[in-house]
């Protein structure tokens, strides 16, 4: 699957054009679509607490964990139980994974962030910046 890369939002000066795919994402009978920001440099998958509301998820009632990033430090929930879903429009298809997700308070810019531990073990992900475009290939599984 091809994705061109994307205008960020909230950008009022200049243009940044930022890795972003079409992912939906399922909790139990919720679901959520949404754009998620393919990072290389993330650990694993990150949603914003808005993103978890829709998803009823009671992130509230998660033990809180204490995080730290480039940025400072930041408070997150673990949620072990999320569904994934990428469609191959090439292949007119679903890829569907189970995903653990880290729930952030106070997510700025990137409301969701697929990372290391979930799509980059299933996929081989090829940025093109100089097509301003990323290839993700999914693994094919027996």
């Amino acid at each position: 699957m091809i994705f061109p890369c994307s205008p960020l939002p909230d950008f009022k000066d200049k243009i940044i054009l930022a890795p972003l795919i079409p992912v939906t994402f399922r909790n139990k009978n919720f679901e959520f679509s949404t754009f998620a920001l393919v990072d290389s440099g993330a650990s694993g998958a990150v949603i914003s607490t808005v993103i978890a509301e829709a998803l009823n998820i009671k992130w509230e009632k998660i033990p809180v964990t204490q995080g730290f990033s480039v940025g400072g430090s930041f408070r997150f929930y673990r949620f072990t139980d999320l569904k994934a879903i990428i469609y191959d429009t090439k292949l007119m298809a679903d890829h569907e994974f189970a995903l653990s997700v880290s729930i952030i308070e106070a997510i700025s810019l990137y409301k969701c962030i697929l990372g290391q531990k979930d799509l980059f073990q299933r996929a081989k992900i090829t940025f093109e910046g100089y097509k301003s475009q990323l290839e993700v290939n999914f693994r094919e599984y027996n």
